[in-house]
Order: structure tokens, then sequence, then C-alpha cells
């Protein structure tokens, strides 16, 4: 049996307590227990026992968290009342809401470590800043820090950042963004969960590949003419799309032209270029002539020996010289890098290392990750690694790590402008992206925050259905993935566009124009 278990007397708060756990006891083995059908929760003994209990009198409700640890023990409990006319869902929320904060309450004393992000641990906790905005609460920092339990730290962060988006969300109900996914890459890295083919060991499935990709632009494409979209944004991403030969690199941008933008200029047109060895004068003059704006050049690391650890094929070198190639361009593009704090072998110095390179260079975008440990990733199959991984910054180093990240930034004249989470992620931190003022990526702020429709082509894509109903409010349907598998993808492509194509005209035929709050 595990040393680490968390009971509750309600099956209701099963998902809380493993998510919370995972929190506080990263990398290690937690045992979940709520009532079976008998309603009996087992009485068992281990290092760590939490137990969980809401309790019913009339319209109040007892929430009360005993917590058992090596250095002690810790209770916590508050009432909470049900109102007359409140719905059991909404009711519901609150309580877990309330239970998650006592746990936080309960674990952190005996822990030694309390989550800057409180109880949240979705991925997008601006969405939850925005949705109070929208409500008219007059000070979302103040809910955030007492019900939700963030840290002054993260509750500035989170709202700040929301704010800075507002101007740019829910201005054109016909405004939309596109994706584009290249599932190809040189070589696949030891953290990356997503489906990727090593180019070189799938060159036969590049051309009947961008050859779909091609016949979905035009049936999408046409959709979007038809409807008198606007593409406020075009973002190729993937898997590296800068992977394939100059020529069919080109060659997919002039077909973009030609078909999903026709005589459009999007505000933002980015090429997640990504892997610094697939980096060319061609390519970049093809970027140039086609308006791409935005260029990402990733280095994740410039410690030569930890890239060789995460099986990127590239020196740091290379991306020294790419970097140097974007820069040099005489078009002006924006350039974007991508850092990620706790890397396998990685500690303070390694990190200080990476953001003293960022500083020289100096990016007009540096987005900084914290490693995540996804399922599909080679350091998720490697028995220990995961956990190691998790383990190998303490919570304290890896916010220390972030606040230096963050004061990067900041000496580059930058400011966050947006953020996600995810699940696994050393130190239960978040992703940032920082940017100059006037650089920040739109899609990025249209794709995270999902107050827009975004069409997602090619490999792995996603497409996002939005339909603005008023007064900030909308309605969002995530629409099936296109396959992954670069053969499967081809196969179905065709089939793929054209119900994305009615589903856009269900979405956007006869549409009324929709006035939004300025």
């Amino acid at each position: 049996m595990s040393q680490i278990v968390l009971r509750g007397n309600s099956p209701v708060f099963a998902s809380d307590l493993k998510q919370l756990g995972h929190v506080f006891f990263p990398g290690e083995e937690i045992a979940v227990l709520t009532p079976s059908g008998d309603g009996v929760v087992p009485m068992l003994s281990a290092a760590w026992l939490v137990d969980l209990e809401a309790v019913p009198s009339g319209l109040t409700w007892r929430v009360s968290v005993r917590a058992q640890g090596p250095g002690g023990s810790t209770c916590e409990a508050a009432s909470l009342e049900q109102g007359a006319a409140e719905s059991p869902r909404t009711f519901e929320h609150r309580l877990r809401r309330l239970a998650k904060g006592l746990l936080i309450d309960a674990l952190a004393p005996l822990v030694g470590f309390r989550p800057g992000w409180g109880i949240l641990t979705g991925v997008r906790p601006t969405k939850l800043v925005h949705q109070m905005l929208d409500e008219g609460v007059p000070d979302p920092f103040d809910l955030l820090t007492r019900e939700y339990r963030l840290s002054p730290e993260k509750a500035s962060l989170v709202t700040g950042v929301a704010r800075l988006q507002r101007p740019y969300l829910n201005q054109d109900p016909r405004a939309i963004s596109l994706y584009v996914g290249i599932p190809f890459c040189p070589s696949i890295c030891s953290f990356c969960s997503f489906s990727i083919y090593p180019i070189n060991e799938h060159k036969g499935q590049v051309s009947p590949f961008l050859a779909a990709l091609g016949r979905e632009m035009e049936i999408v494409g046409e959709a979007i003419r038809e409807l008198g979209l606007r593409v406020q944004t075009l973002y190729f991403g993937g898997g590296t799309p800068t992977s394939p030969r100059d020529e069919d690199f080109a060659w997919m941008l002039r077909k973009a032209d030609e078909t999903l933008l026709k005589g459009q200029s999007p505000a933002e047109y980015t090429v997640e270029a990504g892997r610094p060895e697939t980096f060319t004068r061609a390519k970049l003059d093809a970027m140039a002539a086609a308006g791409v704006t935005r260029v990402s050049v990733n280095p994740q690391t410039t410690v030569q020996a930890t890239l060789m650890h995460l099986g990127r094929i590239h020196t740091v070198e290379k991306f020294y010289r790419a970097y140097d190639l974007v820069r040099s361009h005489s078009h002006p593009f924006v350039v974007n890098t991508d850092i990620i704090i706790g890397l396998p072998g990685e500690g303070p110095d390694e990190v200080t290392y990476t953001l003293n390179d960022m500083r020289r260079l100096a990016p007009d975008n540096l987005t900084v990750h914290t490693l995540a440990i996804k399922r599909g990733s080679k350091l998720h199959q490697q028995e220990g690694a995961a956990a190691e991984a998790l383990r190998a910054l303490t919570p304290t180093e890896a916010e220390q790590l972030v606040r230096e990240a963050a004061d990067t930034a900041r000496t580059m004249g930058q400011h966050p402008y947006y953020l996600y989470r995810q699940k696994f992620m050393v130190g239960s931190l978040e992703n940032v992206g920082y940017s100059r003022p006037g650089k920040e990526s739109l899609y990025n702020i249209q794709m995270m925050e999902e107050r827009q429709t975004v069409v997602g082509l090619g490999g792995g894509a996603t497409s996002k259905w939005y339909k603005p109903l008023g007064g900030n409010r909308g309605w969002l349907l995530k629409a099936p993935d296109n396959p992954n598998e670069p053969l499967a993808y081809t196969e179905r492509a065709e089939a793929l566009a054209r119900r994305k194509a009615a589903e856009l005209r269900l979405l956007y035929e006869g549409d009324s124009v929709v006035e939004w709050p300025r």
C-alpha cells in the first residue's frame, strides 16, 4: 500500500484529492480512497494520512481536513451554508473549493511547501480572472488570494496578464485564427509528448502529407471566403514546420497564401521554426516573401551537455547561428525564444547560464516553460525518470529560477502577456510568455483564452468553434482533432476538411452582427 493516503467521505472529492496530492507529493505514488458501494472508506495507516470530511446539518455543511505526517498533525475546519435557491451544482463547486482550500491549509505546514497557485490545478488560470472581470468582480486579486489560496505573487501575475489581454479579446465576431500543424521533426526530445515523426525516417510520407494539406487548405479557404471571415492570425506549428526541404517549405507558404489568405494580410503570421538545425536563408527568404511577421527560434537551453541528454541533435553554436540568421535578415521578424526550467541534469547554475545568454541575445519575446512530465514522453516511459525529474529541483529552487527568468525578461523590457499550466510540472509552477510592448503574440492569447474560433489544419491539429453571444459571453465547442500520424491524416484530410467547412457554415451563415462592449 502507498505510504501517502488521501481519503474523502464522498466520491465528489476524489479528483481534487488526487490533483492536489500530486502538487504536494510530486512523483510519489498516492492512494486516493473514497467510499465504496457500501459507503465505507477503508481504515489504514500510512506515513502520510489525510482525511477530508463534509457533513451536512440542514443547509449548513461542516468541512474538515485532518492531516498526519512524519512531523506531526494538523486540522482545519470551516462551515458553508447552502443558499435556499442555490442549485446543487453551484453549491457543489463552492463546497469543493472550500475543501481544497482547507486541504492546502492543513498540508502546507507539514510538508513545508505552500503552492503558489493555491487550489488551481487547471491549464488556463487566466480564464478564471476573465470570468471574474466579465461578472464585474471589482478586485479579482482579493478573491484569488483569499478563496483560491493563491500567493500574492501569483495573483498579481495572473490578474496582470488578464488585464493586459482584455483589449485583444472579442474585438471582431467574424475574426478567426488558423493553425497549421506539421508533424515532422529532426528528432524526438525526451520531454516531448506530441506524436512527432523524425523526418529522415519518414521521408516517403512528406510529399503525400503536403498534398493532403494543400487540399485541406483549399477546402477551408473556400469556406473562409464564402463566409467573409477575417483571418487575424496564422500560425505554423508542429512538430517543426521548417523540417521539410526548402522547396517544400516555400510551397506550403505559397499554398497558404493562395488558399487560406487569398488577399488577406493577417495581423500576425507566425512560423514556430523551433529547431535551429532546420534554419536556412532560403526558408527565411520564403517567410519574408509570404509576409511572416513572427519566428520562434527555440534552444530550450544553451547548455550543450543538456541538449545531448535531451535527444536534440543541434549544438548550441547552431542555435546562435540560426538566431543571428533571423536577426540579420532584412525582413523585420519579431523573434521569440523558448527555454525550459527543470530539464533533466540542470540545476540553478545551468538555468542561470541560459538566462544570461537570453539577456545577451535580447529576443522580442521570451517564453519560459517549467518542465512538465507528459504521459507520451520518453521521460514518462523510462522507469524512475519522471519522479527523478520532478524532484531534481526543490519547489523553492524552482520558484527562485522562475523569478530569475521574470527578472531577465524585465531587464529586456518585456512584460508577461500570456500564461498556462500543465499537470505534473516541476514545482507546480507555470509557463509564461513575456513580450516587449506591442510584440505580444495574438495567436497565443486567442488560443489560450478560447474566445475566438481557431481552425486547425494539418497533422494533429485541433479546431475550436467559438460563437459570440454578446455581453462577453460565448459558446465554445472543440472539434475532433486531425490524426497525428501522416498516413492516417493523408487518407482522411479531405473528409475532415469538408466537415470543418460545413461546421463553419453552421456557425457563421446568416450570423447577425454582435455588438461587443468596448
